[in-house]
């Protein structure tokens, strides 16, 4: 997987690797998940409120869920070998169990609009992240956090709050190079603040 430019284009995708899949629509039992390497599913739904029903697939690189229920990674297991994981608008997600069964293998983590997911212990064993997004999701009380991430490129924790305002550890992360963020008033540095140092940075390598 190509992390170049952090976009997938999923149109240049052999066919048969790629699916994306409607929980309302289909049943994955009806569906040959066998060569798939790329898969979006929308409005995934669970009576246990886990991702344990989704079909088990040990060579999946990419998931993406829009829509889930689950209220955590319980079942996430079933992909060892997944490098990027993103959840859009899985309102109902609070915990982060499960998903250190993935710290050999993710480098991408995305969750959009999980209010009501805090920064939780879990995910400071995913320590082969070059990219994390953290967007609209539950307060972070700092960002000390960051020294769990070594590889570290690619930060962002937009409509996300830092409660002790100190964005300094950004600028002190040894690999982290892009950031994006809202500015609050109470954050000791500003966005064109931190992008400029980061942007002399990345000219200095």
């Amino acid at each position: 997987m190509d992390w170049t430019h952090n976009t997938i284009k999923f149109d240049q995708l052999p066919e048969e690797q790629f699916r994306s899949f409607d929980w309302k629509e289909e049943k994955p039992a009806d569906v040959d998940f066998s060569h798939i390497r790329y898969l979006i599913m929308w409005y995934h739904k669970n009576k246990s409120r886990t991702i344990e029903n989704l079909p088990p697939l040990s060579h999946l690189l990419y998931l993406e869920l829009n829509w889930s229920n689950t209220h955590c990674f319980v079942g996430i297991d079933r992909f060892p070998g997944l490098k990027r994981l993103e959840l859009h608008y899985c309102t109902k997600l609070e915990r982060a169990e499960g998903i250190e069964s993935l710290r050999d293998s993710l480098e991408f983590l995305h969750i959009n609009r999980s209010k009501k997911l805090p920064l939780c212990p879990e995910f400071l064993q995913l320590r082969n992240l070059r990219v994390l997004r953290l967007n609209a999701c539950g307060d972070i009380e700092n960002l000390q956090f960051l020294t769990s991430f070594p590889r570290l490129q690619d930060f962002r924790f937009v409509d996300t709050k830092v409660l002790d305002g100190n964005l300094d550890p950004i600028l002190n992360h040894p690999t982290l190079r892009s950031v994006g963020f809202l500015d609050k008033r109470h954050y000791n540095r500003k966005y064109d603040e931190i992008e400029e140092m980061l942007k002399e940075k990345r000219t200095t390598e």
